[in-house]
């Protein structure tokens, strides 16, 4: 289980993939809360998100995905970031900004294609 910071740099990257494709659907909001609730508190969820869609406006979602990614240093917090956000995708409808969002957390986070294979096992759970 991930630290206080740990969760919210998580939280952060569920929410930004959750816009990859320039929308939130509702089983992805539903999906981020399931995830959340498991988590250390990790503070108002309402204000991270907002500052997460800023960013988005701000930076572009390639760089706030890029910083924020960067900022999850450990290995298991990385997998366990990229299998949440692999659950997120996979509880709307995954379309190619989706994909490409995933193909970008593998990249940042140095995933193999096995990694990739294991994380995505059983996505429901």
């Amino acid at each position: 289980m991930p630290d206080v910071e740990g969760a919210r740099r998580i939280y952060e990257l569920m929410v930004l993939t959750a816009w990859a494709d320039g929308k939130v659907e509702p089983n992805e909001a539903l999906t981020v809360r399931e995830i959340v609730a498991g988590f250390p508190d990790i503070g108002n969820k309402s204000e991270l998100s907002r500052a997460v869609k800023k960013r988005i406006d701000e930076k572009g979602f390639e760089e706030a995905l890029r910083e924020t990614a960067a900022a999850v240093a450990d290995r298991a917090d990385r997998e366990l970031a990229f299998r949440c956000c692999a659950r997120v995708l996979n509880a709307g409808e995954m379309d190619t900004e989706d994909l490409e969002a995933l193909a970008a957390l593998q990249e940042l986070f140095a995933l193999s294609g096995e990694d990739v294979k294991r994380l995505m096992a059983n996505l429901e759970g």
